[in-house]
Order: structure tokens, then C-alpha cells, then sequence
């Protein structure tokens, strides 16, 4: 068995398990609808590496092109941002002035990704490729935004956002490897492909126990 088939089975099984966790736990009437949009952004990575490891296991290529795996990643992020934009951040940030510095530092989230994207941009990979990844990468620095945002901006009553910033904290690094993974890709770099995935498969794995932990917080 090769590397790449070892890594994107383990990646595809530990977003599986926080799906599977986040889903008996949330995606039932009543439950809170912040929890259950993360739940479904992770149900995104699972199904997008899922379908990432049926390519590959019937031999068709999985780098350098478009392929449905990549709605995964797009899906994922739309929910992440979705969640914070419409749900939480309303909450923290009335628009006041006060918080401008907040909404700035949050802009380093999107500065992040764009530095990343801008590697692919310059690298020697198909214009298919870039474009596919341009796409996917408007969907992470806009989540990012709001995932830094709610890392540093101070909390209210009942600790809504506090009990959240290690869920913000790991999404956010999940950005950063889905964008390096890109990278990685880009410049065809099996070291870094490698290191990505196994971050990736820790940090999937941790998405929604962190979640839960500080959505359980809310009714303490």
C-alpha cells in the first residue's frame, strides 16, 4: 500500500468519526443550528475524501485536476462560514467602532489564504487547477475571516464565543492545510502533501469534539 492511499483512507475514516460523533449528538429537532451547520461541513470533508479515495483506488488521477472531491472542501467551508456569519458573530460585533481593530486582525485570516493561493497562482500547474483552487480558496478566507475574528474578539455574557475559539483555532488551521495541501500539489512536493494529510486527519478528527465542548458550555 502506498503512502497516499494509507494517508487519504486515515483522513476520510477520522472525518467519518467526527461526522458520526457530531451527527448522533446534533442532527436532531432542537438541537442548536450552529452545531448542526458544523456538523454538515465536516459531513463535507468526509464525503469530498471519500470520494477523493474511490479515484484513487480505481486508478483514476486525483491531483492537478477538477474533481467532485473538491465540492467537499467548498461545502465545508461554506457551512464553517455560514455558522459564524449568521449565528454567532451578530452576536459579538454590533458594528461598533470599538470592535474595528477586531474586524482588521480578522482581515489576516483572508491575508493568510491569499499568500497561500498566490503560490499556486505563480506555480507551473494547469490553469484548470488554479481555477479550481482560486474557487475553493474564496470559500476559506472568507470562513478564515470570521474564524480569526472570533479567536481574539472579546466574549459576551455566557461565554459564547470563548467556549468556541479552540473549535475557530483548529477550523482555521484546517484552512491553512487544505491551502498548503493546494500548494503542495502545485509544485507536486510529496513531503509536504504527506506532513498536510496527517495534520488534517488530526485536526478533522478534533473539529466537532471541540465544537461540542463549547456548544455543551452554553447550557452550564
Amino acid at each position: 500500500m502506498d503512502i497516499i492511499l494509507i494517508l487519504n483512507i486515515a483522513l476520510t475514516v477520522s472525518a467519518a468519526g467526527s461526522f458520526i460523533y457530531g451527527a448522533v449528538r446534533y442532527l436532531r429537532p432542537h438541537k442548536p443550528l450552529y452545531a448542526s451547520m458544523i456538523v454538515l461541513g465536516v459531513g463535507c470533508i468526509m464525503l469530498g475524501r471519500a470520494y477523493v479515495l474511490a479515484r484513487y483506488i480505481t486508478g483514476l488521477t486525483i491531483m492537478g485536476i477538477f474533481h467532485v472531491g473538491t465540492l467537499g472542501t467548498i461545502g465545508a467551508f461554506a457551512f464553517f462560514f455560514s455558522s459564524n456569519y449568521g449565528q454567532i458573530d451578530s452576536l459579538v460585533d454590533d458594528g461598533d467602532k470599538s470592535f474595528l481593530k477586531y474586524r482588521i486582525i480578522a482581515i489576516a485570516g483572508v491575508v493568510i489564504t491569499a499568500v497561500l493561493y498566490g503560490a499556486v497562482a505563480i506555480s507551473g500547474a494547469s490553469e484548470i487547477l488554479k481555477i479550481t483552487d482560486g474557487i475553493v480558496a474564496l470559500f476559506i478566507a472568507a470562513a478564515s475571516y470570521f474564524h480569526m475574528k472570533h479567536i481574539f474578539i472579546p466574549d459576551i455574557d455566557y461565554g459564547v464565543v470563548s467556549c468556541l475559539r479552540l473549535f475557530n483555532i483548529l477550523a482555521l488551521s484546517y484552512g491553512i492545510l487544505c491551502m498548503l495541501e493546494m500548494t503542495a500539489i502545485a509544485y507536486n512536493s510529496e513531503p509536504l502533501i504527506v506532513t498536510t494529510i496527517i495534520l488534517q486527519c488530526i485536526v478533522s478528527a478534533a473539529l466537532i469534539p471541540a465544537m461540542d465542548k463549547g456548544v455543551r458550555s452554553w447550557s452550564k
